[in-house]
């Protein structure tokens, strides 16, 4: 009889002690939200991580793509032209000094028609000779400058309220950080 008495005595020792740690371990979470819920949390935003993830984006995408809108360009360009170009030459008048020559049609058609090309071949030679690596990079590099601008500007310090739970209200407030990767780069290079 007396082991029956000794093992009910350890289990309810073993719950009374359960049910004490369960207790505190809910009361310290309930002061955790409740602190949490009056004076909300910081979340803190590298900005330099950001703005470059932004950069190398913007450069990627267009690495892969102006190839692409370049070649509808130069497929676009012959209809462009040709619609700027007609009837600019309606006249087949030439004066010189006072005389007034009439010019062939032939002559002017020929005008018009090698004017377009050397329109089109200006333009091709153009769109032939940009440096699109560079074009990318310079477009990276706006793309970085807008993001670390738009993170300083619209987001430092904003405050907004989330609601993980229907009567849990967090006031989460945003701060944004300046790395040093820009030194640290240098340094190594």
């Amino acid at each position: 009889m007396r082991k029956k008495l000794k093992r009910d005595y350890h289990l309810k020792s073993l719950m009374a002690g359960f049910a004490a740690g369960m207790f505190f371990v809910l009361l310290i979470c309930g002061a955790v939200l409740g602190v949490i819920s009056q004076k909300g949390v910081v979340v803190y935003i590298n900005s330099e991580e950001v703005a470059r993830a932004v950069q190398y984006q913007v450069t990627q995408f267009t690495i892969d793509n102006i190839p692409v809108y370049m070649d509808q360009a130069k497929k676009d360009i012959p209809q462009i032209v040709e619609e700027q170009v007609e009837g600019q030459f309606t006249s087949g008048k030439l004066e010189i000094a006072g005389f007034s020559f009439s010019l062939p049609e032939e002559f002017i058609l020929n005008l018009e028609g090698m004017l377009k090309d050397n329109i089109q071949a200006g333009i091709y030679s153009i769109i032939d000779g940009m440096d699109n690596d560079g074009l990318s990079r310079e477009l990276g590099n706006n793309a970085y400058i807008i993001a670390k601008k738009a993170l300083e500007e619209e987001y430092r310090g904003k405050s907004f309220t989330v609601k993980p739970l229907d009567w849990l209200s967090i006031l989460v407030t945003l701060e944004v950080e300046e790395a040093l990767v820009l030194e640290n780069e240098t340094a190594t290079q």
